[in-house]
This record gives structure tokens, C-alpha cells and sequence, in this order.
């Protein structure tokens, strides 16, 4: 009667592991996309914006996948908000920091 057990167990381990290797594989990806971003010749407004989208992207994958966010939405909102105002409070203070670097 068990011997069907094991299978269905290891169906389902395979399930569950597939997104968390997706999620790993696209953290991957988006780390070597921020080494090429702070590479570029482009301006720092545009290199700033950029790696905090991929910031942000980054932190979204890490809570929904790996710390289990899915399951207790209503525990990680906050934290999701406050993640994404304390990005755009750096975005902003950075770019004012460089804009008063090169005005004087």
C-alpha cells in the first residue's frame, strides 16, 4: 500500500524545487545584468535608476521564493512597501548628491 507513496513524494519534491531553481537562475541572471549596467558609459542617473529596478526586482524574488512570502501575504506587505520607499529614498538622494556635485 505505501510502495506508490515514495513517488508521489518525489513528484511533488521535483514540483516544488523547479520555481526555486527558476527564482536562483533568474537572481543569477539579474546579478550579471547589474554587472553589465555598472559598466556602461551612460550617465549616473540612468545607471543609478537601473540598479535600483534591478534592486528591487532582485528583493521581490528573494521574498516571494525563497523566504516563502506567497504564504503569508498579509505579514510581508509592510515589508514590501517598506523595501520599495527606502529604494526610492536612496534613487532620490543619490541623484540630488550628484546633482549638487556638479553644480559646484
Amino acid at each position: 500500500m505505501t510502495e506508490g507513496a515514495g513517488v508521489n513524494r518525489a513528484g511533488a519534491a521535483r514540483a516544488e524545487a523547479l520555481p526555486l531553481v527558476a527564482a536562483f537562475g533568474a537572481l543569477a541572471a539579474l546579478t550579471v545584468s547589474e554587472l553589465v549596467v555598472a559598466g556602461l558609459a551612460v550617465g549616473y542617473a540612468a545607471r543609478i535608476g537601473a540598479l535600483a529596478v534591478l534592486l528591487a526586482t532582485k528583493v521581490g524574488l528573494l521574498l516571494t521564493f525563497f523566504m516563502r512570502a506567497r504564504a503569508s501575504w498579509r505579514a510581508s506587505r509592510m515589508t514590501l512597501v517598506s523595501i520599495g520607499f527606502a529604494v526610492s529614498v536612496i534613487v532620490v538622494l543619490v541623484l540630488e548628491t550628484l546633482y549638487r556635485a556638479s553644480v559646484h
